[in-house]
């Protein structure tokens, strides 16, 4: 190999590594840049929480399920006007884990299921002030 083209192959691989390395840097400044502030401006605000309890519940086909429930409502004006209402929040709580086999608690995708399902049903009786229902213990038997 002669140095003419020894030369221009190490400015090719020269060039061609400071090319690669500015575009990294420049999509790292303006692509992610913009993905990672939009998740910043928007911070997810966690409301307070209305204690369901511990609820004991047979399931479909015989299993037992007992389990404490917890709801994330909007405010707190929203948190006193529930409280008055938690027997009928518990009671649509059971309604809809009656009707469950043992493996809607089992995997979790089933609960994410299981959990959209009654978000629907208690915004039902709650006017939309839950935003999230929490599972905060979960135990099962056949």
């Amino acid at each position: 190999m002669n140095r003419k083209t020894l030369i221009f192959i190490i400015i090719a691989v020269l060039l061609g590594s400071g090319i690669g390395v500015g575009g990294t840097i420049l999509a790292q400044k303006t692509i992610f840049k913009t993905q990672s502030t939009a998740k910043v401006s928007q911070p997810k605000q966690d409301g307070p929480l209305l204690s369901l309890g511990e609820l004991l519940i047979n399931l479909q086909g015989g299993a037992i399920l007992r389990t404490t429930i917890s709801l994330e409502v909007v405010d707190d004006k929203a948190l006193t006007d529930l409280k008055a209402k938690t027997a009928i929040l518990n009671d649509k709580v059971n309604s809809v884990l009656l009707n469950r086999p043992l493996a809607d608690v089992q995997t979790p995708e089933n609960l994410a299921k299981l959990k959209s399902e009654l978000l629907k049903k208690l915004n039902d009786v709650a006017n939309d002030k839950i935003t999230d229902v929490l599972f905060e213990k979960i135990v099962y038997q056949q």
